[in-house]
């Protein structure tokens, strides 16, 4: 049996249809976790999950390996010689973190069980008002992603997920669809002028 509908009219509706999503999506940031690579500068602890407070080098050594660091094209301290008491490099943690975000579109529905009437947040002289819920929408190549995610920033709102992410749909169809829910409130913008009422 023929196809019915041309891939030329399907390959219009589809791209109708993205630029659509696209217009109604907004940027979401999601925090991936973080990178630890132990401390370059002190000895780690295994069980203690924290620095030894013990240099690994003496004062000399650790202002040779400085001295190779900064001609390798850095500007970062990395090897600073201290006696005992807290590593100068990564604060007595043992390790240094990375932090890894990234930037994608998704159609952002806050307060989803109010079918509509409560998609945005209000901003009042206390600060951030509305929902704490917030149901994410994207493309399904961000799975990975949002599975192993820490954080979620929505409209400057920190989230965190409420539970795993859910694929909805069939096949090419499919949407990837997140819930999470507010962590801490919006600060109160500095420009922001409230009015004395006495």
């Amino acid at each position: 049996m023929r196809n019915r509908i041309s891939k030329r009219v399907k390959e219009k509706h589809q791209k109708a249809i993205r630029n659509v999503v696209k217009g109604l999506s907004r940027r979401v940031e999601v925090y991936k976790q973080s990178q630890k690579l132990i401390c370059p500068n002190c000895n780690y602890d295994k069980f203690t999950d924290s620095s030894t407070g013990k240099c690994k080098y003496t004062p000399v050594q650790a202002i040779v390996k400085q001295q190779e660091w900064e001609a390798a094209g850095n500007v970062t301290v990395r090897y600073k010689y201290f006696l005992k008491g807290r590593c100068p490099v990564c604060n007595g943690r043992g390790y240094l973190e990375t932090t890894r975000k990234t930037w994608i579109d998704a159609l952002v529905t806050w307060d989803p069980s109010a079918r509509g009437y409560g998609n945005s947040i209000t901003y009042g002289p206390a600060g951030a008002e509305g929902s704490t819920i917030v149901a994410l929408k994207t493309n399904p190549k961000h799975f990975d992603l949002f599975k192993n995610s820490t954080k979620i920033v929505v409209d400057g709102i920190d989230c965190k997920m409420s539970k795993p992410p859910l694929l909805r749909g069939l096949g090419a169809q499919a949407i990837l669809v997140i819930t999470a829910f507010t962590t801490l409130k919006q600060s109160i913008d500095s420009n922001e002028i409230i009015k004395d009422y006495t």
